[in-house]
């Protein structure tokens, strides 16, 4: 099995976040469709939406899909990763894994799994690994 590491970073470039239960102690929970850049080994764009649980001292934990064009010198095609994440002291962080089957193009045949933490501005850092099964 071959691996390919990519890594990078990406921008949101666009937040629509409604809460769809709110509670007195000012914990709520939310669904939020995101839109971002990618730059780096991967150049492209997603679309995501995460179920998100804020709790009341302003940490949250958050799941979701995100479809992912990718284009880099060699791939072309999209996948669809299932996110894991957690938000505390003002730092996103995810954990996720490419949904097996759901590639296109030159992405078919890959599994693999990856990593984000936010930085700055709306940005986060990224690593895929992609194994060609």
């Amino acid at each position: 099995m071959a691996k390919i590491v990519l890594k990078g970073v990406f921008q949101i470039t666009q937040w629509d976040e409604t809460p769809y239960a709110e509670h007195d102690d000012g914990s709520k929970q939310t669904i939020a469709h995101i839109t971002q850049t990618y730059s780096g080994d991967i150049t492209g764009t997603a679309n995501i939406c995460y179920v998100m649980s804020h709790q009341k001292d302003t940490t949250a934990v958050f799941s979701g899909l995100e479809r992912l064009s990718v284009t880099t010198p060699e791939i072309t095609g999209e996948i669809m990763l299932q996110h894991n994440g957690t938000f505390i002291a003002g730092v996103a962080q995810s954990q996720f894994s490419i949904i097996a089957g759901s590639g296109t193009q030159h992405l078919t045949d890959y599994i693999g799994q990856g990593e984000f933490i936010s930085t700055e501005n709306g940005q986060a850092e990224y690593m895929v690994t992609l194994n060609i099964a």
